[in-house]
């Protein structure tokens, strides 16, 4: 029997046993997203693992500022090149084109850097690999997860994609940090190939997508169902900045509190190395486990029942009331406790305002949502996050740990804002049947 056959055989059990551990009630595709997730994040963890590692562990962390900001500067043009092709070809196509792409870099990586091991080029190249790895492994799993439930009504198999991720982190990660000390970085770029090819062999199992109609139709020229339509019109276009503007409070907030944690936790332990590397593993480990324990026991259940409004306005809050509690006492114990709270709300976000977010899209029109996810998370989201490190590099020095609080309490306004936005939008129902109509006598309704 080929190495082919006994894949596909493996993968087909792996689905009836899925089915019976209560993925029954689910709808088709929601095990083959969630294996794809998994892969593709696993064979992200490993290159950003060995990228970030390789980097600074060769080059030093002198060129690192330049690094991240040429990543997230190729991230935009990939992106923008994403979003020309997912308007052309179908996604099953973009997908394994894509990835089978991703592997040949990936293994093309492994043999130049054993050849020339410091090489700024190549460990340059791997490093921006990673950052592409994550975005398009964003931009094509919300795509997959909203064209497979964007009309289902329950929010559970978001979640359940989400899990895929959550539990490659948890273990791939462990596998690196058990084997990191023994094997060759380079090696592990390998497995990162490996992954891919699974990954094209799951794309066959993703459920096809539906083609959405316009269910308005293009020659009615009365005035009444014209101003209805501008006024979709006006509803989808502020929906879609306001998804935007969201992500990019959300990504300079959480970027200024990574910073203040890191500062904070290093004050804590006066520098102790060992100290601060038990606290971080401590911490992920406990955070992780906390994730996909709600992930799989409790979050679509809640989404389901509560819907997303509140889960999208909890999680800025609760971090604005922590960014209160900092201002409270400039005792570095003090800080270290409310820091580290701060930091494990990331629980919330990541098994529910996430899942939540990105099920947010579900509302949209096909067209319209897969242009918006590729912009909002893949061009908004990198550019913003490249803006924020320049930000904060220069900021950095100027600025006292109190007021660093105070720049993202002033970004945590906005976020509240642009969440406000989007849930009153969501509840209204389909925002955007007439996004990109374009009626019989002239009147253009592109999307903005």
């Amino acid at each position: 029997m080929s190495r082919t056959s006994t894949g596909t055989s493996l993968l087909a059990r792996s689905v009836i046993s899925a089915k019976r551990f209560g993925m029954n009630d689910l709808p088709d595709g929601t095990l083959a997203i969630s294996l794809f997730s998994f892969l593709t994040a696993a064979s992200y963890v490993v290159t950003r693992a060995v990228g970030v590692g390789l980097f600074l562990s060769r080059i030093g962390t002198d060129r690192l500022p330049y690094a991240l900001t040429g990543a997230a500067l190729v991230v935009i043009v990939m992106s923008a090149v994403t979003r020309m092709v997912v308007r052309r070809v179908s996604p099953r196509i973009a997908l394994r084109f894509t990835w089978t792409v991703l592997a040949l870099l990936s293994g093309s990586l492994a043999v130049m850097i054993r050849w020339s091991p410091d090489s700024l080029l190549w460990l340059g190249v791997l490093f921006v690999l990673a950052e592409v790895r994550g975005c398009l492994n964003s931009v094509y799993v919300t795509t997959l997860s909203n064209d497979a439930f964007g009309g289902w009504g329950s929010k559970r198999p978001f979640v359940w994609v989400a899990t895929g991720a959550t539990l490659a982190g948890v273990l791939i990660g462990g596998v690196l940090s058990v084997e990191a000390s023994s094997v060759a970085g380079e090696t592990f770029l390998l497995v990162a190939v490996g992954l891919d090819v699974l990954a094209i062999t799951v794309i066959r199992w993703l459920p096809r997508s539906t083609v959405c109609i316009d269910t308005m139709s293009a020659g009615d020229g009365s005035h009444k169902r014209t101003e209805s339509m501008r006024r979709r019109y006006q509803r989808v276009r502020h929906y879609r900045w306001a998804l935007g503007a969201l992500m990019a409070s959300q990504v300079v907030a959480l970027t200024f509190m990574g910073y203040q944690w890191n500062v904070v936790v290093t004050k804590y332990h006066a520098g102790y190395e060992q100290g601060i590397i038990a606290y971080f593993a401590a911490f992920y480990a406990i955070n992780d486990a906390v994730i996909l324990l709600l992930q799989i026991t409790a979050a679509g259940h809640l989404l389901d029942r509560l819907g997303i409004g509140w889960v999208l306005l909890l999680y800025p809050l609760a971090l604005l009331g922590v960014a209160l509690a900092m201002l409270a006492s400039p005792q570095i114990a003090y800080l270290f406790i409310v820091v580290s709270i701060g930091s494990g709300l990331n629980v919330v976000r990541r098994s529910l305002h996430d899942p939540g977010l990105a099920s947010a899209y579900s509302i949209m029109r096909q067209d319209v949502r897969r242009e918006t996810i590729v912009v909002v998370r893949g061009m908004v989201k990198p550019f913003v996050e490249a803006a924020s490190a320049i930000l904060l590099l220069w900021l950095a020095p100027l600025l006292s740990l109190s007021n660093v609080t105070l720049v993202w309490i002033l970004v945590l306004t906005p976020w509240l804002v642009c969440a406000i936005v989007v849930v009153s939008i969501h509840h209204t129902g389909q925002p955007d049947v007439v996004a990109r109509t374009h009626d019989e006598h002239g009147l253009g309704l592109a999307a903005g």
